[in-house]
């Protein structure tokens, strides 16, 4: 059985990353940057707004457009301030490690099945992840599926050890309002 305060302390971190994930997903949408929202809201000269049905355009495939990776990364330069291509390189040298270790890492919550996306959630993108997955499964043996299980939280020990030293890195090229703009995007602690 576990204890109230492991469960209480679970919960918690499960809250906490859940909240990181919902503000970068926030921003990947374009809600972080109300300038970039009325940029793109804004009529062409002469004419209907670009993404408008009257001009030939569809809200739709607008939204789909914005969440491209160069959209992501043009809003988050946007974000931070950052005009200067050789600032942005460095910033992004830093910034690519960590969105790579938080993208494996998933951390989806409860959506499609188990936390770590059991039935197409977040978080299967890891292979020990899926062998887990295969081995609740596939109905394996408890000593297959804990062996499996002791994997999986060594690979994410390992993990939490790179993203704590790729957060590092980041912060020491970051300006303070940089610095904010990462910890509310849930990049930084």
């Amino acid at each position: 059985m576990i204890s109230s305060s492991h469960s209480a302390a679970s919960s918690a971190a499960w809250i906490r990353r859940g909240l990181g994930f919902a503000l970068l997903s926030f921003l990947t949408v374009g809600g972080f940057s109300p300038a970039l929202r009325a940029q793109d809201a804004a009529p062409a000269p002469g004419g209907p707004p670009a993404n408008s049905p009257a001009a030939g355009g569809d809200d739709r495939a607008a939204r789909r457009a914005n969440r491209t990776p160069e959209a992501m990364m043009a809003r988050l330069r946007t974000a931070f301030g950052v005009t200067d291509d050789a600032e942005w390189n460095v910033i992004l040298a830093r910034l690519t490690p960590i969105m790579d270790l938080q993208r494996s890492a998933g951390g989806g919550g409860f959506r499609g099945g188990f936390g770590g996306g059991f039935a197409g959630g977040r978080g299967g993108n890891n292979p020990e992840v899926e062998a887990l997955r295969n081995a609740i499964t596939d109905n394996m043996p408890d000593a297959e599926i804990k062996a499996r299980l002791e994997r999986l939280r060594e690979v994410r020990k390992e993990n939490a050890a790179k993203l704590e030293q790729a957060r590092a890195d980041l912060l020491a090229v970051l300006t303070i309002k940089q610095e904010a703009v990462a910890v509310m995007m849930g990049l930084l602690p």
